[in-house]
């Protein structure tokens, strides 16, 4: 009889049944110790690192990863920031929040709380600041300490659903109106029946186009804003402003100054192009005489 050969994908499913069997058989362990899962994990071809990233994100419920994604009807962005979040630092980085997504609009007409400058609470070591535009667009930011590290979960919804679910929906809806004027100007159903079907195959297309160029465009400034963040928590000073070449300030000197003069007797020079007030008074004189003849 030929003797039995397993492929590898069997092999690893075997070992890793195998492994499990011997754990579990040990009746006077209550469970398995982190090593018990490093072994199973490694039996799997699953490296340690992950197993120990995937404890740390059950045991505080926070990420360790720098995630920046889309969902249906949500962007957001995460990142996990080692430093300390001071009261001031988080007045600043409410700050920050406010002067981006306040409405001027909003207040002008008394919107206050979430809908005014947002709001935010702070249980234990959590730390949350959320904003409601007059649009419905909802932001919120939720800081968590844990470990000597920050963890920041960023996000804005911005639909109720896909922008291919949305630009359908509001195709119908542009497609509607477009079909009642083309019949109450033709008076035809069949005018109707086009007008709609022709409205709704330009409307849904370019209204999802549009809905994804804004909810990337939103993705972006989100990123900004959390770079922002970052620097507040890890006390990084802000990038320098752009400054003008040196080559653009000289030539700015030479311009300005006459031939010869430079910046400790440029004073001189000018004061020397400047004709005396009394050839100023005479040569008005003259120009009124030459008037008058």
């Amino acid at each position: 009889m030929a003797e039995r050969t397993f492929s590898e994908d069997q092999i690893q499913a075997l070992l890793k049944r195998a492994t499990e069997l011997h754990l579990t058989d040990e009746v006077d362990k209550p469970g398995l110790t982190l090593r018990d899962l490093e072994h199973i994990a490694a039996d799997a071809g699953i490296p340690p690192k992950y197993l120990r990233a995937a404890l740390h994100e059950a045991d505080h419920q926070v990420s360790t990863r720098d995630i920046v994604g889309q969902t249906k009807t949500h962007v957001f962005v995460e990142r996990t920031v080692p430093g300390e979040l001071s009261d001031s630092e988080w007045e600043s980085v409410v700050y920050r929040l406010r002067k981006a997504y306040t409405n001027d609009l909003a207040e002008a007409y008394g919107a206050t709380g979430q809908h005014g400058r947002g709001v935010s609470e702070e249980l234990g070591k959590t730390r949350e600041w959320r904003h409601a535009s007059a649009l419905g667009v909802v932001t919120t930011l939720t800081i968590r300490s844990a470990e000597g590290n920050q963890h920041i979960a960023f996000q804005r919804r911005v639909g109720l659903a896909s922008p291919r679910v949305e630009g359908f929906a509001y195709g119908l809806f542009v497609a509607l109106l477009v079909g009642l004027v083309a019949t109450a100007i033709a008076k035809s159903v069949l005018v109707f029946v086009l007008a709609f079907v022709a409205a709704l195959a330009f409307a849904a297309p370019g209204i999802e186009f549009l809905d994804r160029r804004w909810r990337a465009k939103t993705l972006r400034e989100m990123t900004s804003v959390a770079d922002d963040i970052q620097r507040l928590i890890r006390n990084e000073p802000e990038p320098d402003s752009e400054q003008a070449p040196d080559h653009v300030a000289k030539t700015s000197e030479r311009d300005i100054l006459p031939t010869g003069a430079t910046a400790s007797n440029a004073g001189d020079h000018l004061l020397e192009l400047e004709p005396p007030s009394a050839e100023i008074a005479e040569t008005k004189r003259r120009n009124k005489v030459k008037g008058r003849l």
